[in-house]
């Protein structure tokens, strides 16, 4: 009888005819090997897996984790998402080398991207590598997937920072935006001298319409700060950079343009100014705030021409510049530039303030629009003292109408009949500017309610005096109808109440008009009533 192995004579297994289940393909070879020990521990340990989580019976993924802890097996890489899937509920003590399993079988980003959300470290540095290789490759970018934040360990920071800096060397110019928005998501510092950042400078100097933010790069600051400096070199060489400035670069450098006396930083400026909004106050107010300075460099000078090379100042604006200055400092080419404006802007109270700070510099017709100026401004000085006010019939209109919201500020502040006799002593120019001024003030709803009640008063209380003209009382008792009407008897009520700490004769008329408003129809073409002349 020949001899022979038991594996040559045992009888074939019955063919059922139904090809062997996915189980029974992975673990009968395992059994039949002389590691057969090892492969009953692992089933044991899918098994344990399983009950850990409560199910019956271990399932595949409890499988692939068993034997890359018992047998040290390698996964395929269409194992990876079950795998890590898996990993999200794994006992703590497995977790290390099944998750080093999964990286090592190159899984897609989408199963790093959720390994990396909760596994820092190994995890997040395999997704970078993935996405950085997609961005030098030159592969369409997807919309990226935000990342929680974990905190580096300085071994893992350092690794991530020469990827990014290798990366940044050999990916094109144009997509380093996007390799530095990465290092931000993935929280990975990269300073300039880190990588080739001059390189992506230049690049960026020379296309300032691809419009990048640098506000999502770790190292934004830095490298606008290198594209001003690259900016500024080329200006010197070329106009080309100016036209580039005024059209697209002053957003991004006009809080750092801070040198009147620098081409590039006087162009920023100019374009901020010239393109009004926010942008303009922001760097006016900045220079207002350098100019009173004394240990600053910067002259006046330099500073009205930088920011007006190319858009005139309004009044207001120079009225700060110029005001932030020591009379010693304002020299007679200030002057001249703010004169040009003044003489083609219309007369208003920052008008007059800066004449007053160029008093030194003005011409007669100027010097005599400043002297009329000071008298009002004495005028009303005297009467918020108590002092009796005299005339102001040698002040043209157009400086009481500039001084009118000081005026009428002072007269609200005193007692009525005092206000009254202030205002007829002024002149007929003041009491006819007040005509319109007072109803305004009590038609202002922006205006605190008792600045509106005090003017609702005075112009009763001027109505009502015997050195009214017939054009002011009519004038009133129409504006003053108007409100009473559209008003409620809350708001009469407070004017009665002013009205009787002045004078209950004032008190008393004010009820009869009242009555008399009431019991009359409105009709809007009427002549007005001669109330004033029943009144005593």
């Amino acid at each position: 009888m020949s001899g022979g192995s038991p594996a040559e004579h045992s009888p074939e297994p019955p063919s059922t005819g139904e090809p062997p289940q996915a189980p029974a393909r992975r673990w009968v070879p395992r059994v039949l090997t002389p590691d057969s020990v090892e492969a009953v521990n692992v089933v044991e340990l899918a098994d344990e897996f399983a009950r850990t989580r409560g199910e019956p019976h271990a399932g595949p993924a409890d499988r692939l984790a068993a034997g890359v802890i018992v047998l040290g097996e390698a996964l395929a890489t269409e194992d990876c998402a079950l795998v890590a899937a898996w990993l999200h509920s794994a006992p703590a003590d497995v977790r290390g080398p099944v998750l080093s399993a999964v990286l090592a079988a190159e899984p897609p980003r989408e199963v790093l991207t959720d390994l990396a959300a909760e596994h820092a470290g190994r995890a997040r540095i395999a997704l970078l590598r993935c996405e950085i290789a997609g961005l030098v490759s030159g592969a369409q970018v997807s919309e990226p997937v935000p990342l929680t934040s974990h905190p580096w360990g300085a071994d893992e920071a350092e690794e991530a920072r020469s990827l990014l800096a290798e990366a940044a060397a050999e990916v094109a110019p144009d997509r380093v935006d996007l390799l530095l928005r990465t290092a931000t998501r993935f929280g990975v510092d990269l300073p300039p001298d880190r990588f080739a950042a001059e390189r992506f400078v230049d690049w960026w100097a020379s296309h300032p319409e691809a419009s990048l933010d640098p506000a999502p790069w770790p190292c934004g600051d830095e490298l606008v700060a290198l594209l001003r400096q690259t900016l500024g070199e080329r200006l010197k060489h070329s106009d080309v950079v100016l036209t580039a400035v005024n059209e697209h670069w002053w957003p991004l450098l006009r809080h750092i343009a801070t040198d009147p006396f620098e081409p590039l930083d006087a162009a920023v400026i100019s374009a901020a100014v010239r393109a009004k909004g926010e942008a303009r106050r922001e760097i006016v107010d900045l220079f207002a705030d350098r100019l009173r300075d004394p240990d600053l460099p910067d002259t006046p000078e330099a500073v009205l021409a930088a920011l007006f090379s190319a858009a005139p100042p309004t009044v207001d604006e120079l009225h700060r510049l110029i005001g932030a200055l020591p009379a010693t400092a304002v020299t007679e080419s200030i002057a001249q530039r703010a004169f040009s404006v003044l003489s083609k802007a219309k007369v208003t109270g920052r008008h007059l303030d800066l004449l007053r700070v160029l008093s030194h510099h003005l011409c007669a017709d100027q010097r005599e629009l400043w002297s009329e100026d000071g008298r009002v401004r004495s005028w009303v000085a005297g009467f918020s003292r108590g002092a009796e006010a005299g005339s102001l019939e040698d002040a043209s209109e157009r400086v009481l109408r500039a001084r009118l919201p000081e005026v009428v500020t002072a007269l609200l502040a005193a007692e009525p009949r005092a206000a009254v006799r202030a205002i007829v002593s002024a002149g007929q120019v003041l009491q006819r500017l007040l005509m319109r001024e007072l109803p305004a003030v009590w038609n202002d709803e922006r205006a605190e309610e008792s600045r509106r009640d005090r003017a609702v008063a005075l112009a009763f209380v001027l109505a009502w005096s015997d050195t009214a003209s017939a054009d002011v009382r009519a004038a009133y008792d129409r504006e003053l109808e108007r409100w009473a009407r559209g008003g409620r008897r809350a708001d009469h009520r407070r004017i009665s109440k002013l009205l009787r700490v002045s004078a209950a004769e004032h008190a008393a008329g004010w009820h009869e008009w009242l009555q008399e408003i009431v019991r009359t129809p409105a009709e809007p073409e009427r002549a007005p009533r001669k109330w004033w002349q029943r009144r005593r």
